[in-house]
């Protein structure tokens, strides 16, 4: 018998004032720990412990951020968690080396995309069109509430910082080098307006039927930034035979996106690979770090058609790529197969700036109302190229249908 999921459901039924469930499902546990359905005669809602390492942000957060998806999205074609009780246990309670925070949530509809990527068009589009209207709300709401801002300039030095890191690895061919380093080259290309991003999109994030996006879940990771970020995270999750579509249908939902958006995307998701290098080196596994020399070294020759010189030894590329660099006008499709292909291999970790962990309380937490409005039309903040809003420092969820809940954990 699974005592944690005992434990939990004993700890939920206390946390909600006039909830008291009669019966008590497991769930898969995706990131969360422990998961567990609960129902009494009027209601089902979601228990978790958070007895894993939670990646994306902290429950307080997820909670605040949950509030302003209300205010930002009145009229939006998805969902996201709404968090009904958040409380603390001791770390001995579900034998954990920290304490453990359970949260009390409305389940999300669908189930969570898993490791099958969407293929068909329809799901493809509808994923697109959640994304453009995350982005085209105004980011006011979420940089007053003190979730990071991060413009142009830092996300570039955040991409350049990892590419010094891996050049002084010897592991990355140089043509591969060569070609990164010209695209930061294109000052254009870093023209752009930051806007609200997900930031944390994955296949336990995303919730669908067979038909279209249903709900985003862990939504903590809640930021005013590239939206390209948002756009190289949903291409690992897309077959790249429906990558173009994805990319079409964002164009039209948000028609005011700059018109490099598409490009970064794909310059971040060939990143995946290179950030798993540096995972692994990090880490001091050899055998990781061999079989991730041995992915960049085949998606260099994806890229260019041929071997290139091989890894660098010096800190930067080499100049004499064997096939140089290819016209990404005409070679964007591929490209984009590409780079997805790459980033749904590799186990890229999070560069992004981290949200300032809130404190956790035992306190109820009431549906979140919307406490200002904002327009979901962007036009005012991309009518002056390279203007910002100001920097400042600083999930659960299921599908009630157990049965339809085909999630995995990473």
């Amino acid at each position: 018998m699974d005592t944690k999921a005992l434990k939990l459901t004993a700890i939920a039924a206390t946390m909600l004032d006039g909830f008291v469930p009669t019966t008590w499902t497991p769930l898969p546990p995706l990131d969360a720990g422990v998961r567990v359905l609960l129902g009494d005669d009027d209601q089902q809602l979601v228990a978790s412990a958070q007895t894993r390492l939670d990646r994306s942000a902290d429950t307080g957060s997820a909670a605040e951020a949950g509030r302003i998806y209300e205010t930002l999205y009145p009229h939006a074609d998805f969902t996201w968690p709404r968090l009904r009780a958040i409380t603390e246990v001791d770390s001995d309670y579900f034998d954990t080396a920290t304490p453990t925070t359970v949260t009390l949530a409305d389940p999300l509809p669908g189930a969570p995309l898993g490791d099958v990527p969407i293929a068909d068009t329809a799901r493809a589009s509808s994923f697109a069109q959640a994304l453009a209207t995350l982005h085209s709300a105004a980011p006011e709401p979420v940089s007053d509430a003190g979730f990071p801002v991060e413009d142009p300039s830092r996300s570039q030095f955040l991409i350049l910082e990892r590419l010094d890191q891996a050049a002084s690895t010897g592991r990355v061919p140089s043509s591969l080098l060569q070609h990164w380093e010209e695209e930061f080259e294109k000052v254009a290309l870093w023209h752009f307006l930051a806007t609200p991003i997900h930031g944390c999109l994955d296949e336990t994030s995303v919730y669908t039927d067979q038909e279209r996006v249903l709900a985003l879940a862990e939504i903590g990771r809640l930021r005013v930034a590239d939206p390209a970020i948002d756009l190289a995270a949903a291409s690992a999750l897309i077959d790249p035979a429906a990558l173009p579509t994805f990319y079409e249908e964002y164009r039209s939902s948000r028609p005011r996106a700059d018109e490099h958006v598409i490009s970064r995307a794909e310059l971040l998701a060939e990143f995946a690979v290179l950030d798993w290098l540096l995972e692994a080196v990090d880490s001091g596994d050899e055998t990781a770090v061999e079989d991730a020399a041995a992915l960049l070294t085949s998606f260099d020759e994806v890229l260019f058609g041929s071997a290139s010189d091989g890894p660098t030894s010096a800190h930067g590329p080499a100049t004499d790529s064997a096939s140089g660099p290819v016209d990404e006008a005409d070679d964007a499709a591929t490209r984009g197969s590409a780079s997805a292909t790459a980033a749904a291999g590799a186990a890229a970790p999070d560069v992004e700036a981290a949200i300032t962990e809130t404190e956790s309380a035992d306190v109820f937490i009431p549906r979140a109302q919307p406490t200002a409005t904002s327009s979901e039309d962007d036009s005012e903040f991309d009518s002056e190229p390279g203007s910002q809003v100001r920097t400042e420092p600083t999930r659960d969820s299921d599908d009630p249908d157990v049965g339809d809940d085909t999630g995995s954990t990473r």
